[in-house]
């Protein structure tokens, strides 16, 4: 019946694992169970960290401008019970150019899991990451609990469920994970097929969250085919844009 839409607090009703009774003729019960949900793709814990490799492009004026390398370092800070009574993790980010570089201080991300959803607070907007259970085809309205406007690339979905996936390094090191979901925006799912967006405008979103780690991969992509005024787009040759691409490179205590 084509995918199971989950929108907002509407979604809650899908998302707590339970016992199903189910009336059958001549008033027999059975009892169907379902599946404890599987809520560690964000793992959290006070003093545990990760380290991202970051590469930025830039594309200007038609021409493409690859930006220096550097690190984003996560690190939980602190456990505490946010206003709404939510358990949340901060979550202190920090930078350096290379890895012999001091790190310093760069934003806070707030982190609120839960058995429903994974919701994170950056500059001071609250979006939904994940929600539970991960099942492909899925999608959720992401600005659910902010001011976004909610027709504005909000809606995600899992795209893979339980697949393994490979990230690599700078250097060439490969990590498989053996069991990931990937999430993006459903406005992209033509992109697969040759198509974009529309003609003149590109935007890509995709995460990549292992079981028993966390995030181990984030894309962003961003291209403006044209300039203002008329012109023929050309999907290989971007007049403006940006990709970023974070690889998780080390995690720990």
């Amino acid at each position: 019946m084509g995918s199971t839409v989950i929108s907002g607090l509407r979604a809650r009703r899908w998302l707590l694992p339970a016992l199903l009774t189910l009336a059958v003729a001549g008033c027999q019960n059975e009892t169907e169970t379902v599946e404890p949900t599987d809520t560690s793709y964000y793992q959290l814990e006070v003093g545990q960290f990760r380290i991202y490799e970051v590469s930025d492009t830039l594309w200007t004026n038609y021409v493409r401008q690859p930006q220096p390398r550097f690190q984003f370092r996560e690190r939980v800070e602190e456990k505490f019970t946010d206003a709404s009574g939510r358990t949340a993790y901060r979550v202190a980010r920090a930078r350096r150019n290379t890895p012999t570089d001091a790190w310093r201080d760069d934003s806070v991300l707030v982190v609120s899991p839960s058995a429903t959803n994974v919701l994170v607070t950056r500059n001071n907007r609250r979006t939904v990451e994940l929600v539970y259970p991960v099942r492909t085809g899925y999608y959720w309205n992401t600005n659910a609990f902010n001011e976004q406007n909610p027709v504005d690339k909000a809606d995600f979905h899992y795209k893979q469920v339980g697949a393994s996936f490979t990230t690599t390094s700078a250097a060439g090191q490969a990590t498989t994970y053996p069991n990931t979901v990937t999430t993006g925006l459903r406005e992209t799912d033509a992109e697969e097929g040759g198509e974009y967006i529309n003609a003149f405008y590109y935007f890509r979103n995709r995460q990549v969250y292992a079981s028993g780690v966390g995030p181990v991969y984030r894309s962003r992509r961003r291209f403006i085919y044209c300039p203002p005024g008329n012109c023929v787009p050309d999907p290989t040759r971007p007049f403006a844009g940006s990709v970023r691409t974070e690889v998780l490179i080390e995690s720990g205590r």
